[in-house]
């Protein structure tokens, strides 16, 4: 309950002192504001291998369909500037947000009592849980563009709280800040966006864990329709638990977008990542890949289909235990000018793992809702 009313307090007050007016077309130096609310509500018939609030396919939005005419010198990109750079300065933070499965692990290593670890017990986690989840955003952002229009020094702040319609231990409360810089050298097509964050977590009011996160983002326009990235972030968690372990974390992302037509947009990722951990139950290696096609329809909506595979080897388990997690995801979105969309979406999910009984499926439908200021 403290936790909500602390929500809502920090949701009223962003909304009343910020202004629409914040997505005119913004200046080419000086300070400039924005923001964004969301709200989200999924079903799930396995809560135990849902997808975290945070993870999310990477569609492509509205504003990022059509292609200027390359060889026109004289097109303004100024605008394509502006509608480019909509996010929240929070999407190139990898893995910040843990899965419910994972908070259950770290939550009780031994929740049977039969003295093994349910990470391994056959007799642990075949009881399949549905629940639906209710989760609300309210994001913050501050940049200021030095002379000369090629660096910009960013700030964001940013609160989720995910509520759960009967089980209160899976209810979580998240707020982080960033700031960096992102560096736009005149005439090239090569950027760099520097930053360090801090994310913290909290389950049934009690800390669960803080990560400070330094990233390196670098993008490169290969042309109009194709454009490529690679971000490194390196995590320090610390989890404020005896029976949970720190973590250490290094995250490697590449990224391709690439615009078909005016109306097709493809984009992958693939992400190798090497967690290192003080205790050997979580020492864990991971990778993974994500591919999403979006395509522009009539009456400013768009249609999404994503992909999404990752592997995880709990290295020092004995008997070694690998998952592999594979993902489907349909989502249409409806736009209502630049400042309010909505989106329906389904997806499913499977686990396969090396230990039989950890093996699962998820079905989970959303319908959710952003208001951008």
């Amino acid at each position: 309950m403290q936790r909500s009313a602390l929500f809502l307090a920090i949701a009223v007050a962003a909304l009343g002192t910020a202004s629409s007016d914040a997505w005119a077309k913004q200046p080419k130096t000086g300070h400039a504001f924005k923001g964004s609310v969301e709200v989200q509500y999924r079903t799930n018939n396995n809560i135990s291998v849902a997808p975290s609030s945070g993870e999310r396919f990477d569609y492509a939005e509205l504003s990022e369909f059509g292609i200027e005419d390359e060889e026109d010198p004289a097109a303004d990109d100024s605008e394509e500037e502006d509608e480019g750079d909509e996010g929240d300065d929070f999407d190139d933070l990898i893995d910040v947000d843990p899965s419910e499965d994972e908070i259950e692990e770290d939550d009780a290593f031994d929740e049977d009592g039969d003295g093994i670890d349910d990470l391994l017990d056959p007799d642990e986690g075949g009881v399949v849980d549905s629940e639906s989840r209710y989760t609300t955003k309210v994001g913050l952002g501050h940049k200021y563009t030095y002379a000369g229009g090629t660096t910009a020094w960013n700030n964001g702040i940013r609160f989720a709280s995910d509520t759960h319609n009967q089980r209160d231990d899976l209810d979580k409360f998240n707020w982080a800040v960033t700031s960096g810089f992102d560096i736009s050298p005149a005439g090239s097509k090569h950027g760099f966006k520097p930053s360090l964050s801090y994310v913290a977590l909290e389950t049934d009011n009690n800390k669960f864990a803080t990560t400070f996160v330094a990233s390196l983002a670098y993008t490169y326009e290969v042309s109009k329709r194709l454009g490529l990235s690679a971000t490194y972030n390196y995590q320090d968690k610390d989890i404020a638990k005896p029976t949970a372990p720190d973590s250490r974390v290094d995250t490697l992302a590449f990224g391709a977008d690439f615009k078909a037509t005016n109306d097709d947009i493809f984009k992958l990722k693939y992400a190798p990542k090497v967690e290192d951990s003080t205790q050997v139950t979580r020492n864990t290696d991971a990778w993974g890949w994500e591919l999403t096609y979006t395509r522009k329809l009539p009456w400013d909506m768009t249609a999404g289909v994503g992909y999404k595979f990752d592997s995880v080897d709990h290295k020092n388990l004995v008997p070694r235990r690998e998952d592999d997690n594979t993902t489907w995801g349909l989502q249409l979105t409806k736009d209502f000018g630049k400042w309010l969309s909505l989106e329906l979406g389904y997806e499913t999910r499977d686990r396969e793992s090396s230990i039989e009984s950890k093996n699962a499926s998820n079905d989970s439908a959303y319908l959710g809702a952003t208001w951008k200021f």
